[in-house]
């Protein structure tokens, strides 16, 4: 078992206290406590504080004046513990505003880290990890702190070492410590974690300490390969130990973190470990048998389910590296793992596939077994969901999706919130993935009732939106009457419905539902109506796009045109009448007037919009307006009217209508006048241009589709799909010209339809940011390579190799040093053919004044239809630098899709390192006559820009690492960074005075902004690291841009 300590002090190791309290402290907190004014308490602690300083002076002069004799330690370990505890106490107790004043104790906080005592050093490191938040508190001991890590790191007391692990995973993620680039600390934690003689507890600290380390720099394992292979093989052999559960439980998201962020490669040889701890949790731990339950140790066991926690974990992990047929393509662009490293069921082993699904298997009667403790009910279904979300990637039996839904619709009536949210979102999940069976199985059996339940009984918001969500997505043309008529019902008589967001996602939910299935033409009309009539003062919502729409496939349709008029006009004579109508009345009774005479009178139609007019917005009494000169237009006999309403609007308040109706009694005077000299025909052939019949709308989409976003789509079974109309009946999918064909995303621009699921188009930055979260690993390396070299391997795995090559653009008159050409060939480093080789370019963006242009983008030219081992394709394009940018954050993507010995298709997401040191070109190179920058000139023109611009267009960027292992001589780091800085471009200014400074200068290019000079001063430290510091002749950031790629240039 493992050994706990008392948090305050461990006597058996003390050597300064014999009892485990500190009473000092016990009566500070006391005397805080009891009082009763906040300026009592503030007294109490400032006299406390002044105090300790004086103590603390004390025990500093007199370890001073003992410096020469031998040492003894006046303080004592126990009140300086004692006076570091009071402090924290002071520093929490105010909510860290008094950090200035108790500063005065980080040397003494610092001092308990050499304590020999557990509890002193315990104090010390629990201050720190309070304190280490604060950028003073870091500089000022960082190095120290350091120093005593490294010690207790190689403690063979395990205590001490926990104290040291559990230091680090709590700081590392903090901003300003160094912990995560510390390659002592970095190795020191690994050796403990790999050691075969460290504790399990040891072991377990260590790995949550290194997966802390490495969510703060991912470079740790990325970086060197060598490095990369041998420690991420050692982590994974953790997991080998499948009885271990303690130490499985603390390394799953280290390696689950390796996985989804480093590389999946090596965890893939994992799943028969995996599968075996699921497997001897959830079967063998939950089993009934006598003989087998008493394998399982009843230590692991919570709430009578072993190990819920490792289960989760495990299921986590499975989940991300086995993968179904309908996510191949999002899994893999978004794996750091690269091409073809993740597994499909089929490939599975058939034991570890048979052992997973028996676990699935078990986790459904445990979800459906009755017990008392709700605990125990909560960690069942917490097993059930994890399990039936992963089940749909294990191929699954038409059965086994009926029982896991079955499974699930038996919790909707749980009691608890959670659950049932935690329930749909399964329900939502399992229909997405497993299709038709799971739909069936939800909507054609009493479960639909359960969700029509909730639906109108739920006073919960999120657990509505999925009853929505899902009712949305196994909707068809059988059933949509049905749940159309329960949302509409929903949305005008339930009293928890106060969202407004909510009732205009339900709106155009149905909307989208009733266009796409409804069979029944009468019936799409009165529901568009019903939705549009919602808007009421109670129900407001922004439903623009539902009325266009359904004005657009009315247009469309002429056997719809009757039949809408006569509904609008019914709405109109109603007293409370939603603006939505009166938009959608103006818009196409005014196109329609002519079908509503024997219903309505023209006159009649005129009063009815007059008594609206000043109910709505000014942007309706716009439209308005223009109908009433269309009713003049079908029925002269109301010109009177119809003028007179006109010259009221003059004196409008606004500019639109005023304009409106100026405009249209023009028009009315012109016919007058027309009509007066006999020229009639062409007065009316002037109206009928102006006011000509609305030509059928060119629509390839349903824009009510970009509302809705994520992943849900109307269901489109099979057996949906097949249905037909009765006769005589006539769909709208097949009358409305061109409608969307169901289940094709349009392709929004920019990102490729193919690759995403999203039926929102999303604009070029936002997509940019998203596929730079999910580059393909490694891709840092080309990136730097490709900034500091012209040409060079951008890109290598075991498939395919990519090779580049930056030169600038040659025209009749000159280079344009703004303006790069990229060649990039793909080579087959494989034995099989590689085929449907192609690649997409993305810049950061496209409009809004973009700072590159890509243009002439060549397709990849392969000599036939596959390559061979060994083969290459080629592809070029150019990019134009407008004006200077970021590489690092605004970098173009290149994206590369192939087919190599497998099903599907492999992808390379990369970000291609082509920045502003591209276009640098030093004075010997621009074509003109050659001009050499001297030491004095350059000092001049430093001086220069200082005077005219200050510190703006200036950056400075210390401590930069050249070398890793040991300091270079002086002489070998010149010449090496002399030959990185001309590699760039720079020139070099040849002087001998500051032997460890290179003065640089050079000339960026830029299409749109013009050139920029830029100097650079480059000093080289006796520690091995280097300081850049450039100033241009352009204010901004263009100097922090040249500085950064070539510190990514040195750095490498």
């Amino acid at each position: 078992m493992e050994r706990k300590k008392s948090i305050i002090g461990n006597p058996t190791r003390s050597t300064s206290s014999t009892t485990s309290t500190i009473k000092g402290l016990q009566l500070f907190i006391a005397d805080l406590r009891s009082c009763q004014q906040t300026q009592e308490q503030e007294k109490r602690i400032q006299t406390e504080l002044v105090k300790i300083k004086q103590h603390f002076n004390s025990s500093s002069t007199k370890n001073t004046s003992h410096s020469h004799g031998s040492h003894h330690d006046k303080l004592g370990g126990y009140q300086r513990k004692k006076y570091i505890a009071k402090l924290a106490y002071v520093y929490i107790t105010s909510n860290t505003t008094k950090l200035n004043d108790i500063l005065f104790g980080l040397d003494q906080t610092v001092q308990l880290l050499s304590s020999t005592a557990f509890s002193e050093k315990f104090i010390g490191y629990m201050t720190l990890e309070l304190l280490y938040e604060h950028r003073q508190v870091v500089e000022k001991v960082n190095e120290k702190v350091t120093y005593y890590l490294l010690q207790d790191l190689s403690e063979s007391d395990d205590n001490f070492v926990a104290l040291a692990l559990h230091f680090v995973g709590t700081v590392a993620l903090l901003p300003f410590n160094q912990f995560a680039t510390n390659d002592e600390i970095i190795s020191a934690i690994f050796q403990i974690l790999r050691s075969p003689t460290s504790s399990h507890y040891l072991k377990k600290k260590s790995a949550l300490s290194f997966l802390t380390l490495l969510k703060a720099n991912p470079v740790i394992l990325t970086d060197d390969m060598q490095r990369k292979q041998l420690w991420i093989q050692r982590i994974v052999s953790l997991l080998d130990d499948t009885s271990n559960y303690r130490l499985c439980l603390a390394a799953l998201p280290l390696v689950e973190y390796i996985a989804k962020n480093i590389d999946s490669t090596y965890c893939i040889r994992l799943v028969p470990q995996l599968t075996e701890i699921l497997y001897n949790c959830v079967v063998v731990g939950t089993s009934s048998s006598s003989s087998v339950a008493n394998q399982f140790p009843m230590e692991y066991k919570f709430a009578n389910i072993p190990n819920p926690w490792l289960i989760t974990k495990t299921v986590s992990l499975l989940s991300f590296l086995i993968i179904s047929q309908n996510e191949t393509t999002n899994k893999q662009l978004q794996s750091h793992s690269g091409p073809n490293t993740l597994l499909y069921a089929s490939n599975l082993n058939p034991e570890v596939l048979s052992k997973l699904r028996q676990c699935v298997t078990v986790a459904i009667e445990l979800g459906m077994r009755t017990c008392n403790d709700p605990m125990e009910k909560i960690v069942q279904n917490t097993v059930l969901f994890s399990l039936i979300n992963f089940a749909s990637k294990l191929d699954p039996t038409d059965d086994a999706i009926k029982s896991s839904v079955n499974a699930l619709c038996s919790l909707l009536s749980s009691p608890d919130i959670n659950t049932r949210y935690l329930t749909l979102d399964s329900l939502l999940k399992l229909c997405s993935l497993s299709g038709e069976v799971a739909i069936n199985s939800v909507r054609y059996n009493k479960n639909l009732g359960l969700i029509f339940n909730i639906l109108k009984h739920e006073r919960d918001s999120s657990i509505v939106r999925k009853c929505i969500d899902l009712l949305y997505t196994f909707t068809d043309s059988e059933n949509v009457k049905l749940i159309v008529e329960e949302l509409l019902n929903f949305v005008l008589h339930s009293r928890n419905l106060n969202d407004p967001h909510m009732k205009s996602d339900i709106a155009v939910k149905i909307a989208v539902l009733t266009e796409k299935y409804a069979m029944d033409s009468n019936w799409f009309v009165i529901i568009s109506l019903k939705i549009l009539s919602l808007t009421n003062n109670n129900a407001p919502f922004n439903d623009d796009g539902i009325w266009q729409r359904l004005c657009q496939i009315v247009v469309n349709n002429s056997h719809l045109h009757k039949l809408t008029c006569d509904q609008l006009v019914d709405y109109l004579y109603k007293n409370e009448c939603s603006e939505s109508i009166i938009k959608t009345s103006a818009f196409l009774l005014g196109e329609y007037c002519g079908k509503v005479q024997d219903k309505i009178s023209i006159a009649n139609l005129f009063n009815l919009f007059t008594d609206k007019y000043s109910m709505v917005s000014n942007v309706t009494k716009a439209m308005i307006l223009t109908t009433m000169i269309k009713l003049y237009n079908f029925a002269p006999e109301i010109g009177s009217w119809v003028i007179k309403f006109f010259q009221l609007e003059l004196n409008s308040l606004d500019i639109e209508l005023q304009t409106r109706s100026y405009e249209y009694l023009k028009i009315i005077q012109i016919s007058k006048m027309s009509e007066s000299n006999g020229n009639a025909n062409n007065n009316n052939n002037l109206i009928n241009v102006l006011f000509s019949p609305m030509p059928p709308f060119i629509t390839k989409s349903n824009p009510l589709l970009k509302r809705l976003g994520g992943n849900l789509q109307p269901s489109s079974s099979p057996s949906s799909s097949s249905h037909k109309a009765s006769a005589g009946s006539t769909t709208l999918v097949e009358s409305t010209t061109p409608m969307t064909t169901p289940g094709v995303t349009q392709r929004p621009p920019p990102p490729p339809a193919s690759r995403t699921n999203s039926m929102v188009p999303k604009s070029q930055e936002e997509y940019y940011v998203e596929q730079t979260s999910t580059l393909s690993p490694n891709w840092r390396e080309g990136f730097n390579r490709m900034i500091s070299h012209k040409q060079g391997i951008l890109f290598t795995s075991p498939l395919i190799k990519i090779i580049y090559r930056i030169t600038a653009v040659k025209t009749e008159e000159r280079i344009d040093y703004s303006r790069l050409r990229v060649e990039l060939s793909y080579i087959n480093e494989t034995e099989w053919d590689i085929t449907g080789l192609s690649s997409e370019i993305f810049p950061f963006k496209v409009q809004d004044n973009p700072e590159y242009i890509i243009q002439n983008v060549a397709l990849p030219t392969p000599t036939k239809i596959s390559m061979g081992h060994g083969e290459r394709s080629r592809q070029s394009f150019e990019i134009v630098i407008r004006k200077p940018f970021d590489v690092d954050n605004c970098g173009p993507l290149l994206m590369v899709h192939f087919k190599c010995g497998g099903n599907g298709f492999n992808h390379v997401k990369l970000k291609l390192g082509v920045g502003i040191t591209h276009t640098l070109i030093g004075n010997q190179d621009t074509g003109s006559m050659r001009h050499v920058i001297e030491l004095p000139e350059f000092i001049q023109r430093w001086k220069m820009l200082s005077t005219a611009l200050g510190k703006d267009g200036e950056f400075i960027f210390d401590s930069v690492p050249f070398k890793k292992d040991a300091t270079v001589d002086m002489e070998e780091a010149r010449m090496t960074i002399r030959q990185i800085l001309k590699r760039l471009g720079f020139d070099i200014v040849e002087q001998n005075s500051v032997k460890n400074t290179i003065f640089v200068s050079g000339i960026i290019h830029t299409k749109s902004d013009g050139n920029f000079g830029c100097l650079m001063k480059v000093k080289y430290q006796d520690d091995g690291k280097i300081n850049l510091t450039c100033k241009t002749t352009l204010g901004g950031p263009l100097a922090e841009y040249i500085v950064r790629c070539t510190k990514s240039a040195i750095s490498r």
